[in-house]
């Protein structure tokens, strides 16, 4: 209505209108701008006609855009025909919309419009089908190709196009007006007229059949509440349903229930999108035609479904709909909405209202635009349903129509032979939903002593007796294959353990088992007893040992025999003539007796280099593991302090190579191979142990020095080379050699160090093999001028205290 009176304002001021449109749009006004273009449409003035005016008149093209952008802003039905809607194509035609929020209790925002969807899908533009045979009804227009087809006994096929005046042109016939005849009319009249130059044609011997070829494009005005309204070219076989497609479909404030076709300003037909959406009628769907109009006016009433329907949405409500009408567009109730009743929400007179209805009241209902029908969901409840679980055969959820009683329930469900009958439990609502518990005897319920009648939302829980217990399990260890804990079972006994375990290993010991046993007194008395140690034999047929029972938390353990020895072995390598592996005899067998068992030496050994390898960490235990960490500790500090002093490093050496020792699986041990063979059983004629390696090298020849001398070298061995010789033959001493700690190892790993007497050295005496080692000193700091004259001051200062000390006593 604003609109209309709009229009009307400014065609009354049309005749006072005389002002020329200015070089600047920016300067008139949003009425005066109105009047312009209402003056325009009144003349019939078309979008391109009214451009060219704009132009004629000398409006720039840039001022052009900012009138199509200034007159987009106005009233849809002010702005329907100007030059911003051109129908060029569909993409170009834009109108901005204000969408319409509703707020309060009844806001609706994010609830989709009823049916808007179609209009936004790709896949459903109610496109004509150009490829069907051509409607008999179908009226002819100016553009039109008709496809004449003469055969029979003539034959001949004429492709003619309606010209602007409605005519075709029959060639040797002249002009044949078809425009605005059917199909049907315009073969007639075609024949009629053929046959003034076909004689056939009136016998029936040759015939006429008219068709449509190429199409033409017709005008169609969409107005009123549409996305996109304007003027659209489309094929003269389109639809309203085609053209409402393109334009978008209804706007937000559009009606989907009242869209009308306009012809000659006389509605031909109302479409109700709601039939084709819910019915999939399209009888009203008719194919349009040049210059029609399609008006979709406001809607008139709107109402909003939310909650548990099957589509919530916003509907447009016609005129003696109902509450009902509109649930039943919304697909009905969802599986799990409350049917009972639905609340409605209202704007009221002065202020916001709410409606329950009860079901078969809907239809009843009158709904008014700004409701909003709310379906509740079924609340989270049973009304009859109780719940069991537990020490039962089939637990879970059983309705209270079927078991009334606990003993009817409990016959069904079964209870398992491990349940503890004597005490159950039953979970209970209180009618203020407080919860309850009560207990009862299984057996006297099942024997009817006891009767319990069940509620809604009771719960029932049986216990089994496993579940009121600590986990039984027994454990083995010692000289079985599989040491492990395993589950108790009554009647449990120390040799089904054992078999468990997988049986006895070879040195396991039958004679002596122990079984450790938890105390078990409930005397409050304290004790200083752990537990009962029980010893067995199970080589022996005693009945109690062999068929001692077993009882929950026992621990056996299983130990080895005291005469059995695994075999032990060990290597020897170099030049002896058997080298090889060798498995000891016993635990007294010495370096000689492998050496005799090895063929003796070749003559190529050398006896006193020969060397023995002993693991010094096997069989290690987490106590052994941390003894070794401790001592490795000890001995990096020894080392840390050893190398302050400039005096130790001989310690400092001896300190590393201790720790390179500890550090390593194996490690040299000196021996004197010699010795040992030439008196067996002496003193160096050691006993071997498990996996030790002895290594006889060939005879060497030379000496080696290391450390600080000039050249340190090798120097072959003679008879009479001394330890100063040697130094001598590899360029004497360097500056910084610490002669005093100079040492020797000798080829068996033992070291040999310099010795003093007063101020006489004595040097190790060569052999050889040997390795002689020259520490260097370690680099003194100088004295620093202030520690000059602290030291000057201090020792005056002691002077001066030893004269007053030496006059006191005089």
């Amino acid at each position: 209505m604003k609109a209309l009176r709009l229009l009307i304002l400014l065609i009354l001021a049309i005749p006072a209108f005389a002002q020329e449109i200015p070089v600047d749009i920016n300067n008139i006004s949003d009425q005066q701008l109105a009047q312009i273009m209402v003056r325009y449409q009144l003349q019939g003035k078309s979008p391109d006609e009214i451009e060219q005016i704009m132009k004629a008149k000398g409006l720039p093209p840039e001022q052009i855009i900012i009138l199509n952008r200034r007159i987009a802003e106005m009233d849809p039905l002010t702005a329907t025909s100007i030059n911003a809607y051109k129908t060029k194509t569909k993409d170009e035609i834009t109108v901005p919309r204000k969408k319409i929020e509703i707020t309060g209790p009844t806001a609706r925002v994010g609830l989709p419009i009823f049916g808007a969807e179609i209009f936004e899908n790709q896949n459903l533009s109610f496109e004509p089908n150009l490829t069907i045979s051509t409607p008999r009804n179908y009226v002819i227009g100016v553009g039109d190709e008709l496809i004449v087809d003469i055969y029979g006994l003539s034959e001949s096929t004429k492709k003619l196009k309606v010209s602007t005046e409605g005519f075709i042109r029959f060639p040797n016939l002249g002009p044949i007006k078809v425009s605005g005849l059917t199909i049907e009319e315009a073969q007639v009249r075609i024949r009629e007229s053929a046959a003034k130059i076909y004689t056939t044609i009136a016998g029936g011997s040759t015939k006429v059949m008219v068709s449509l070829g190429q199409l033409r494009s017709i005008r169609v005005t969409l107005v009123g509440e549409v996305k996109k309204p304007g003027n659209y070219s489309v094929s003269s076989l389109s639809t309203l349903m085609n053209a409402l497609y393109a334009s978008g479909g209804p706007s937000d404030l559009g009606s989907f229930r009242k869209i009308e076709l306009v012809r000659n300003g006389k509605t031909i037909t109302t479409l109700d999108l709601y039939d084709f959406l819910l019915k999939g009628d399209l009888s009203k769907n008719r194919i349009l035609q040049d210059d029609d109009v399609i008006r979709v006016g406001t809607y008139e009433s709107r109402v909003a479904v939310s909650g548990a329907a099957k589509k919530n949405a916003l509907f447009d409500l016609k005129k003696g709909e109902n509450a009902a009408d509109i649930l039943r567009y919304a697909g009905g109730f969802a599986d799990g909405a409350f049917k009972e009743r639905v609340r409605v929400k209202r704007m009221g007179a002065s202020g916001f209202e709410i409606q329950s209805v009860k079901a078969e009241a809907l239809a009843a209902f009158s709904l008014h635009s700004g409701d909003t029908l709310v379906v509740d969901a079924l609340a989270n409840t049973y009304t009859n349903r109780t719940i069991i679980d537990g020490a039962v055969y089939y637990p879970g959820e059983y309705g209270l129509n079927e078991f009334s009683n606990l003993k009817d329930l409990l016959m069904a469900v079964r209870v398992k032979e491990n349940a503890s009958t004597d005490r159950a439990l039953l979970s209970r609502l209180n009618p203020d939903l407080t919860p309850a518990m009560l207990h009862f005897n299984v057996k006297d319920v099942l024997a009817g002593k006891t009767e319990i009648r069940l509620q809604r939302e009771d719960k029932i829980h049986i216990y089994s007796l496993t579940a009121l217990r600590e986990n039984y399990s027994v454990t083995i260890n010692g000289e079985v294959n599989r040491p492990a804990t395993f589950a108790y079972a009554d009647n449990m006994r120390v040799q089904d353990l054992i078999l468990l375990a997988d049986g006895f290993k070879e040195g396991a010991s039958r004679s002596r088992i122990e079984v450790s046993r938890r105390l078990s007194s409930t005397s409050t008395s304290d004790t200083t007893a752990y537990s009962i140690i029980q010893t067995i034999d199970l080589g022996s047929a005693k009945a109690e040992d062999l068929n001692f029972v077993l009882q929950p938390f026992d621990i056996v353990s299983v130990r080895k025999s005291p005469s059995y020895r695994s075999q032990i072995s060990v290597s020897v390598e170099g030049e002896v003539l058997y080298p090889g592996n060798y498995t000891l005899a016993g635990n007294k067998e010495r370096l000689s007796d492998i050496i005799a068992r090895a063929g003796g030496l070749k003559q190529t050994g050398y006896a006193t280099g020969a060397i023995l390898l002993r693991k010094t960490r096997a069989n290690q235990t987490a106590t052994d593991e941390a003894l070794f960490s401790s001592k490795i500790n000890t001995i990096s500090n020894q080392s840390k302090r050893s190398s302050n002093n400039s005096f130790a490093p001989t310690d400092t050496a001896k300190i590393a190579s201790n720790i390179n020792g500890l550090l390593v699986d194996q490690k040299p041990v000196g021996i004197r191979l010699a010795e040992a063979m030439e008196k067996p059983g002496s003193l160096y004629d050691i006993i071997l142990e498990e996996g030790d390696v002895i290594k006889v090298p060939k005879l060497t020849q030379t000496v080696q020095t290391f450390g600080a001398v000039n050249v340190p070298r090798q120097v072959a061995y003679h008879s009479g080379l001394g330890f100063r010789r040697l130094i001598s033959e590899s360029g004497w001493f360097a500056p910084n050699a610490s002669r005093r700690y100079a040492y020797m190892v000798r080829p068996n790993g033992e070291i040999k160090t310099t010795k003093h007497f007063l101020f006489f050295r004595f040097y190790p005496s060569l052999e050889p093999g040997a390795e002689v080692y020259v520490p260097a000193k370690k680099d003194k700091k100088p004295i620093s001028t202030p520690e000059y004259i602290a030291m000057g001051t201090g020792l005056a200062s002691l002077g001066g205290l030893i004269i007053a000390l030496i006059n006191t006593v005089k």
